[in-house]
């Protein structure tokens, strides 16, 4: 039991650390250039991005921690797969939109990261169903941050 809780703690703090990174890319991109983008209209103030990203990170963490335990069923083995490409596309979206500037390809990219996210949800519903649970606030926050980043290449 200490092993697994050890186990799941580092999937958390990992997550967690590559989200404060990712934070300061964002944070140094804010000002004056996302700033002066033009916006969708529901577009959020910028702490809610700063709440949201820490608690899908925890959820993250705790799906990729569960389907690694499992990593020797076959099941398992296709969605650590789109679990594994999704996050890293995920952790890759950060600096290509805000420090590339690359507003178009980011948009692009962010729907192959839900269409994996959902191929991850469906592949998990049935064998892993916590698993497909933890992700669906991600998925929808997901297509939430693709209308963002496909309004604002459209606005701009």
């Amino acid at each position: 039991m200490r092993k697994k809780i050890i186990q799941i703690a580092s999937w958390i703090l990992i997550f967690e650390l590559v989200g404060f990174y990712l934070g300061l890319i964002t944070k140094a991109n804010i000002s004056p250039w996302y700033e002066l983008l033009n916006k969708p209209i529901f577009t959020p103030p910028n702490i809610v991005f700063s709440i949201i990203w820490p608690i899908l990170y925890v959820l993250l963490a705790l799906a990729g921690c569960l389907l690694w335990q499992h990593r020797h069923r076959s099941v398992a083995r296709t969605a650590i797969f789109f679990y594994a490409a999704q996050i890293v596309m995920n952790w890759l979206w950060t600096p290509l939109f805000f420090y590339f500037h690359f507003i178009g390809l980011s948009f692009l990219w962010i729907i192959i990261i839900a269409g994996f996210t959902l191929t991850l949800i469906y592949l998990t519903k049935d064998k892993f169903k916590l698993i497909s649970i933890m992700l669906v606030p991600y998925f929808i926050w997901l297509v939430f941050a693709a209308y963002l980043n496909g309004g604002i290449w459209m606005l701009n």
